[in-house]
């Protein structure tokens, strides 16, 4: 079995499950079967394992898949551990990877709505990011439960994350999207997309709205949008630092919250 050709990283609830969807509806594209995959998060998973037992790991999640398409996974969780970069340019060293980035305030608040609806979280969203830093700490550099659970404002620090990335792999092998981009001008992200990964450009894949939280209620009262007006506080110079990476990037780094 081949090695896969690209991966979608992250960042969770941004419009990874969207993205995996779109992909999967390409003649040129072959998706994991499940989308999350968490092969290299898995506790059992060995940085002793050759390319070939990763490659009989993946051969579950792609039976019958013709080996000329361009294979790929969507595993979110991926872009958040510094750990994993290196264990994926092991893998392939040709990797392509696409990060799609939200804004890190609306991403957090999401991701609590998200862990409540699963009982994963039973505090109210103030004292969950009150006590977030001490359910991480308390785990150490472990991936546990807190790490993928509650961390909550943990994962909006994109250019710690970006700068880990491109420690291994080059510019031209990463692709950054933004959230509302895919949403409101989802022709113009997939023509991206699939210049990236070197696909049929004119495959015609309509917009649609992928597993989407019924949370933006909630978003709207004063309570959320206090929270929120914090997070935008909290985030604001981590985010003018990202905008400095993107920049190297060459991305044009004109997102409504980066401004």
């Amino acid at each position: 079995m081949k090695s896969l050709d690209f991966m979608i990283i992250g960042a969770q609830k941004s419009g990874t499950s969207a993205l995996s969807h779109f992909l999967a509806q390409h003649t040129d594209v072959c998706m994991a079967a499940g989308k999350e995959v968490h092969l290299f998060d898995a506790p059992d998973y060995s940085q002793d394992w050759t390319v070939e037992e990763i490659n009989q790991r993946y051969s579950n999640y792609f039976e019958g898949a013709n080996e000329s398409l361009v294979w790929g996974e969507a595993t979110p969780i991926y872009l958040y551990r510094p750990e994993i970069i290196p264990a994926l340019k092991r893998y392939n060293p040709a990797l392509k990877l696409i990060i799609i980035l939200r804004d890190p305030a609306e991403r957090a608040i999401s991701h609590y709505e998200m862990e409540k609806s699963r009982t994963n979280e039973t505090l109210p969203l103030w004292l969950a990011l009150l006590r977030e830093s001490g359910r991480l700490l308390a785990e150490g550099k472990n991936l546990g439960h807190a790490h993928r659970c509650h961390s909550y404002v943990d994962r909006g620090f994109y250019a710690e994350q970006l700068n880990c990335v491109r420690q291994y792999f080059s510019d031209a092998q990463i692709l950054v999207l933004e959230s509302e981009e895919l949403k409101h001008k989802h022709a113009e992200a997939m023509a991206k997309v699939c210049k990236f990964l070197a696909i049929d450009p004119t495959h015609g894949i309509k917009s649609e709205q992928v597993f989407s939280g019924n949370y933006q209620k909630k978003h709207l009262s004063p309570y959320y949008s206090l929270v929120k007006t914090f997070l935008k506080w909290r985030f604001h110079a981590a985010n003018m630092k990202l905008k400095m990476v993107l920049l190297e990037m060459g991305v044009a780094a004109d997102w409504r919250w980066l401004k």
